[in-house]
């Protein structure tokens, strides 16, 4: 039986792949091993799928949530964003700095170091994912530095802030470090003449693989 391989399989594998490599610089920061998995990756038109995303996001990432993004540009534009709870993160951090405090999330008062830490993973792990992607389809990426916000709940539209991006790509993302497993999102906002270079560039590995 022939297997059909889809665009969706490619760019989970070169997700799967990216968030490994940053797993492991992440794992060395902390002193404790660190698991980053994508399960799922969608590709979702803007205008007809906010109240899908919004759903989503709601429905993994309650309360409060950090997200560290950055934008990127040369062949292919767009940004992209790292959105998980912020009373995780908040313990995330503490492992960090190596501060012991449990698993109490009741502190979301974020000093400068603080966002310092979050810019730095969500720099790793952002670059990581973007890098690996251009790397994989011969695309080249200018990124910006990386900037953080927190926010009361989950807006779509405010994460994405430009209306010219068209389309996103959804990476439904897992951490998990120790026995905390944290659930949470990347979004990956384009333009849409950058997912057509994207997906030309797929569509083609697709089907060289698929015959």
């Amino acid at each position: 039986m022939n297997l059909v391989i889809s665009n969706e399989d490619v760019l989970r594998e070169v997700f799967n792949i990216s968030v490994g490599q940053s797993a492991s610089i992440l794992s060395e920061i902390i002193d404790k091993k660190i698991l980053l998995n994508v399960p799922d990756v969608k590709i979702l038109h803007l205008k007809d799928s906010k109240s899908d995303i919004n759903a989503y996001l709601n429905s993994v990432v309650e309360g409060t949530i950090m997200v560290s993004s950055i934008s990127f540009q040369e062949d292919v534009a767009g940004k992209a964003s790292l959105i998980f709870p912020a009373d995780k993160m908040r313990n995330f951090i503490n492992l960090c700095m190596h501060e012991n405090h449990g698993h109490e999330y009741g502190d979301l008062n974020f000093t400068d170091v603080d966002f310092d830490i979050i810019k730095e993973v969500g720099n790793i792990i952002l670059n990581s994912i973007i890098g690996e992607l251009g790397n994989y389809l011969y695309i080249k990426f200018s990124y910006s530095l990386p900037e953080v916000q927190v926010f009361n709940n989950i807006n779509i539209e405010e994460i994405l802030g430009k209306e010219e991006y068209t389309y996103i790509l959804m990476l439904y993302i897992t951490f998990d470090i120790e026995d905390s497993k944290i659930e949470g999102a990347i979004a990956i906002n384009l333009t849409l003449n950058s997912l057509e270079e994207i997906m030309t560039k797929i569509n083609t590995m697709v089907d060289d693989v698929n015959g």
